[in-house]
Order: structure tokens, then C-alpha cells, then sequence
């Protein structure tokens, strides 16, 4: 059977996961085959579905069952990755940054997750396995109430923020090892690690200053409604900026530290330059009187002289000394 028509027949057995929120928060796991039933009720609570774009019976999901609008169908099975957050009628929609789940624990990858949100659904998808989301749903199966969907939304990117948190802190133990290391004057083996965690902050930087700067253009639009929402973002706006700013200084930070290594190393190849350069001129006298006596010519001194080899020898010590005495006095080293 082909993809398509395994979209046609099941397309709710392409969701990831499904809830049913009640007024008080308490979530229900509900069949996947009952989504479509749930988003249609006009009870109290909320619903939230979550898709996995790598499965083509969610986009077809997407596609032809989900109840949002023409837009929020594009932005959710969208391959663009810019970041986005934009407020459609009575939809919030967009593309905010996250971590890669990888197992138990988040990777580095930065990932998308696409979302659309009203009063009574959260409807998320992603390509790759999210860390915040599945922190949150570990939270819900333990009990963690959510009474409004902009509540757990909230939460995911509360979340993402703590992980960027921890990351820095990990990226800072690193660079705190190799200034160790470079203050002790000890070779530091992993200056590919260093760039690493340079190109890591610099990374997760511009999707924090990307977020910040939605989160403010969105605060007094959303404040405007609903003034608690409006502190939430506000909130997070800050968190995100403290954050960001902890990421500007390792940035920084690593760069300080790969200039000084660059520093440090060419001072040492100068260094070995400079003696390679006082060996080569003190050896060059010695070199010119060999090469004197070796010309092969008649009437060379010493030629018929008992022990004129060891008098040639301290003429080519001689020139050699005179010249170190000489570099000596010109102060050259």
C-alpha cells in the first residue's frame, strides 16, 4: 500500500500523543482515533495534540482533519525554518527553537517546533524529537496540571530556556578547564573543544536574540487582552535575555581564549625563530673559513703544516665566538 493511501485510510494513528484537559488542568490520555471527536467538543478544558512530521499520516492529519485555518495549516507542515510568532484572528501560531531529545537527555542540535494555539487546542509538531515537549508530557504523566493551553506553552518555553541554562553552564565548565590550563602555563590539547563551544554559544545566541526580540514585538498586543499572559511573556522575555546574555559572554569568552593560545603559540615559534636565527648567524663564519679551506687551491695556509687541520678548526671556532661576542654587544639577544 502506498504512503498516501495509508494517510487516506488511518490518519490519526499518526499522532504522537493526545490530551484532554479538564477545567482544573488534570490531563486524560485520549486514543488517538478520538482526537478528531475531542477537537470538535464544546465542552470546558482544552485539548492538545501533538504530530510527528516525519510520518506522512500526520501531515495528512494536518492537511485535511486538523480544525485550524488555511495559514496555520502552512505553518505547521512548513519546511521554513526561521523563527515565528504571530497572532491570526483567534489563532497564535509559529516556529520556536528547541533542543534535541536524544534518549534520556537534550542534545546540542538545535531543532523547530511548529505550533498552533486557541483558547480550547494546542496542536504541535515536529520533524525531530523535542526535549521540552517530552520534559513537560513526563511532567503531565506525573500529575502536572495545565488549566490553559497558553499555560503549557509557557511551560515548553520555560523549559527550553532551563536546558540553554544548563548548557551554558556545561559550555562555562569547559572553558574554565582550558583557562586553567592556560593560566598554568600547560598545553591545552582540545582547542578544537574551545571552538566548539564558540560556535555552540554563538549558535543558540542568535536563536535567543531571535525570540527575545518576537516576545517583545508580541508582549503589548497580547497584554492589551489578557494582562496576565502578557506578564507571562514578559517574563520569559527576561529569562531569555539573561540567559542570552550568559551565552554573549562565552561566546566572548572562547574567543579571548583561542586569541591568547594564538598569542601564546606564535611567541613560541618567534621564540624558536630567534634561536634558529642566532645558531644560523654564529655558523656562518665557521661555515665561510670551511669553505675557505676547502677550495682546493695551492698555497692554502696550513696545507704542509703539522696539526693545520686543528689550526683551520680554531680559526672556524674563533670567527664563530667573534660573532656571538659581537650579537652580545649589539644587544641582538
Amino acid at each position: 500500500m502506498r504512503a498516501t493511501d495509508l494517510a487516506d485510510v488511518a490518519p490519526a494513528t499518526g499522532i504522537v500523543w493526545a490530551y484532554r484537559f479538564g477545567a482544573d488542568g488534570v490531563a486524560e490520555l485520549i486514543p488517538n482515533e478520538q482526537a478528531d471527536s475531542a477537537l470538535a467538543e464544546h465542552g470546558a478544558g482544552w485539548i492538545w495534540v501533538h504530530l510527528g512530521l516525519a510520518d506522512t499520516r500526520c501531515r495528512a492529519w494536518i492537511l485535511h482533519h486538523a480544525p485550524i485555518s488555511d495559514l496555520a495549516r502552512e505553518v505547521l507542515v512548513g519546511q521554513d525554518r526561521h523563527l515565528r510568532l504571530d497572532i491570526v484572528g483567534q489563532e497564535t501560531l509559529g516556529v520556536l527553537p528547541d533542543l534535541h531529545q536524544e534518549f534520556a537527555e537534550p542534545g546540542e542540535d538545535l531543532v523547530r517546533l511548529r505550533f498552533v494555539m486557541t483558547e480550547r487546542m494546542l496542536i504541535t509538531a515536529r520533524q525531530q524529537p523535542v526535549h521540552s515537549l517530552e520534559v513537560n508530557r513526563r511532567a503531565i504523566e506525573a500529575g502536572k496540571r495545565f488549566p490553559t493551553a497558553i499555560s503549557l506553552l509557557d511551560a515548553v518555553v520555560d523549559h527550553f530556556a532551563d536546558a540553554v541554562g544548563r548548557m551554558a553552564e556545561k559550555l562555562g565548565g569547559e572553558l574554565d578547564r582550558a583557562e586553567d590550563h592556560v593560566m598554568r602555563d600547560e598545553p591545552v590539547t582540545d582547542r578544537a573543544g574551545i571552538g566548539r563551544v564558540r560556535l555552540q554559544a554563538v549558535r543558540v545566541h542568535r536563536q535567543l536574540a531571535q525570540l527575545r526580540t518576537m516576545f517583545l514585538r508580541l508582549e503589548p498586543r497580547v497584554a492589551a487582552d489578557n494582562a496576565q499572559v502578557g506578564r507571562a511573556i514578559r517574563r520569559l522575555g527576561q529569562k531569555l535575555d539573561s540567559i542570552d546574555h550568559e551565552m554573549t559572554s562565552l561566546h566572548e569568552r572562547a574567543r579571548l581564549l583561542l586569541d591568547e593560545l594564538d598569542s601564546r603559540m606564535m611567541a613560541v615559534t618567534n621564540q624558536r625563530l630567534f634561536v634558529l636565527s642566532v645558531l644560523t648567524a654564529c655558523i656562518l663564519p665557521p661555515t665561510l673559513v670551511t669553505g675557505f679551506f676547502g677550495m682546493n687551491t695551492k698555497d692554502l695556509p696550513f696545507q704542509n703544516t703539522d696539526a693545520g687541520t686543528w689550526f683551520a678548526a680554531a680559526a672556524a671556532l674563533a670567527a664563530g665566538l667573534t660573532c656571538f661576542w659581537a650579537l652580545r654587544r649589539l644587544r641582538a639577544f
